[in-house]
């Protein structure tokens, strides 16, 4: 099968929801500060952005490293609608950006709770990203007009279905999402720094994650509803629970957000042009469809060839707290700074602190939200497929086993 290169463009950053905080910003100080990441070593003041540029393995580690010079980009106290209690919230303890934790304890966590590889995660949640899967390919092959009447991307059928997989692995209510986009659309014309505006989506994220996490905690062991049995923040509390040395409710938080962005983001972007692909598949190569269903190889080539483009960039906004000297450059307090490595580790040896949050990129092609959307994107492909070209003849089907 010879993978068509031709798919259709996806949506602006701008018109989807997105927790990476690089992809968040104005596309064109985005796109332009993604070229300029992989350059080397790099610490200076960015112009059009208004942003300080630290890029670069070395100085990025040493950035993750202090902590306290490098904090998290307070968040201004939310506008309009308080049905969901955020000024409250925000008036106790302002929302930042969440702040992943780095230690051994930390990443063995991660390694536990999250699967390694995309056949892996087909052991763990492969009947539950399935069902999901069947429900939107369903949707898609009863349109009228067939794959030409598609909406690029797979439109609103391709979004539920982010939603209802990332969900559901994490044990995290839907309607979350929803949260999230409403007090985005809220804030859309306030006054507020394009930085503060990048850093809001991730910041409410953890609030919501936040009380789910202290609820859970709180209930009788044992107790569980049950589409919460199974599921990534219940994981986390299990290995919290495990030892007299208790991991901090707030480190659960930001380990269950880091995760939740990464597979979010990861699978939104990959699904829509996965979805493009395989609506040119059908338009220049009708036979190749019938091949989907059935070869996990076939589904593998389209889904490389449907990755985001390299070189993929990792970004994380941060506010200066004092001044600071940084590769042989002083930066002033209290201004915002882009840290920004790419996403995908180097062959020589990189810093230590930089591991994990390369992992949790959702740009980063071997990381954790890739794990995920691989996986939604096998099980998409398949089911589509198959309801494009009805049942597998099983004769067929067995001859290719014996062979």
């Amino acid at each position: 099968m010879t993978t068509p290169q031709h798919t259709a463009p996806t949506p602006a950053a701008s018109q989807t929801l997105r927790f990476d905080p690089l992809a968040a910003l104005p596309n064109a100080t985005a796109a332009a500060l993604a070229r300029r990441a992989p350059a080397g070593e790099h610490v200076g003041f960015d112009e059009p952005s208004g942003l300080w540029l630290i890029a670069g393995d070395t100085v990025v580690g040493q950035a993750c490293c202090d902590p306290a010079t490098f904090g998290e980009v307070p968040v201004p106290a939310v506008l309009g609608d308080d049905s969901h209690g955020w000024r409250d919230a925000l008036a106790r303890s302002p929302i930042r950006a969440p702040a992943v934790p780095l230690d051994v304890r930390a990443r063995a966590m991660l390694r536990i709770v999250w699967p390694a590889a995309t056949v892996q995660a087909g052991f763990v949640w492969g009947h539950r990203v399935r069902v999901h899967a069947d429900q939107v390919a369903a949707t898609l092959a009863d349109m009228s007009g067939g794959a030409t009447s598609w909406p690029a991307g797979g439109g609103a059928p391709v979004d539920q279905l982010v939603r209802a997989v990332v969900s559901s692995i994490f044990g995290v209510c839907a309607t979350t999402i929803n949260r999230v986009r409403s007090l985005r659309d809220q804030l859309a014309d306030a006054c507020i720094a394009p930085v503060t505006e990048a850093v809001l989506p991730l910041a409410v994220l953890r609030e919501i994650v936040g009380r789910l996490v202290r609820d859970r905690a709180a209930a009788p062991t044992g107790v569980l509803h049950p589409n919460q049995a199974d599921t990534v923040v219940d994981d986390l509390l299990a290995c919290r629970g495990a030892g007299a040395d208790l991991v901090p409710l707030d480190d659960i938080t930001a380990l269950c957000s880091a995760l939740f962005a990464a597979a979010w983001d990861a699978t939104a972007e990959l699904l829509p042009r996965l979805i493009d692909a395989l609506r040119v598949t059908i338009t220049h190569d009708p036979a190749a469809v019938a091949g989907l269903a059935t070869d996990a190889g076939q589904r593998a080539d389209l889904i490389a060839a449907a990755m985001p483009p390299a070189p993929p960039v990792a970004g994380w906004l941060r506010v200066t707290t004092q001044p600071v000297l940084l590769h042989h450059v002083r930066i002033p307090a209290n201004v915002p700074c882009l840290l920004v490595v790419r996403a995908a580790p180097n062959a020589d040896r990189q810093p230590p602190q930089l591991a994990a949050l390369r992992w949790l990129a959702p740009a980063n092609p071997d990381g954790a939200g890739m794990t995920l959307a691989r996986l939604a994107g096998d099980r998409l492909l398949a089911a589509a497929a198959q309801r494009l070209t009805g049942p597998p003849d099983p004769l067929a089907t067995a001859a290719r086993v014996v062979r």
